[in-house]
């Protein structure tokens, strides 16, 4: 049986109400589960996450060109940390000044992390004073109470991984959990992308 044109009118002014109030709710469905549009990427950090974190001891630092030697520790702060067990040579001074860089590219947070090279093998003449002449704020750490062995095993990624020599950088947070380490190969445009990022969200240190 057909309908007549009163008969349609109706039905038509449903389907013009179902669409001009429906079709909103299904784009935006089909948008929330077939695309990206307005989702926030999830957050990609570019060093290779320690996991659990480990906890270091909070061992004083030394600022060599600072006569008066302040009162320094490894808590307290965002760290960057690199290990030295022999004399410093071109890997430790490139290093220093990447470690250097990376401060000063955190602009406002600058002062919430601290720069840290770890003489594992313990010789206050690792580093010449002559060699941090540029690197002002560098501190320096002489583990007295741990072994190289100790140091290894708190540094070591993996069971096969020799920490020592690698040249890599690492991160602990200001409760001393080094929680990050970043391969020499890594763009300091990234390291800069983490380091800004849980600096702006981090509510310690």
């Amino acid at each position: 049986m057909k309908m007549d044109k009163a008969q349609r009118k109706p039905l038509l002014i449903l389907l013009l109400l179902f669409v001009v109030f429906a079709a909103p709710v299904l784009l935006s469905w089909f948008m929330f589960n077939y695309t990206d549009i307005g989702k926030n990427p999830p957050p990609r950090e570019y060093g290779a996450l320690v996991v659990p974190p480990r906890p270091l001891p909070d061992w004083p630092l030394v600022n060599p060109l600072d006569e008066t030697n302040a009162d320094k520790r490894l808590h307290g702060k965002w760290s960057l940390v690199y290990l030295l067990n022999e004399a410093c040579r071109e890997d430790c001074r490139q290093n220093l000044y990447k470690m250097r860089q990376l401060r000063l590219a955190t602009g406002k947070y600058a002062h919430r992390l601290q720069r840290i090279v770890l003489v594992v093998n313990s010789d206050k003449d690792a580093i010449a004073r002559e060699q941090l002449l540029d690197y002002a704020g560098q501190l320096v750490l002489f583990p007295e109470d741990g072994d190289a062995e100790t140091l290894m095993t708190l540094f070591r990624l993996s069971d096969d991984d020799h920490p020592f020599g690698q040249h890599r950088l690492y991160l602990v947070d200001p409760l001393g959990n080094l929680m990050m380490s970043y391969e020499p190969a890594t763009k300091p445009g990234l390291i800069i992308k983490d380091l800004n990022r849980l600096l702006k969200y981090s509510r310690i240190g």
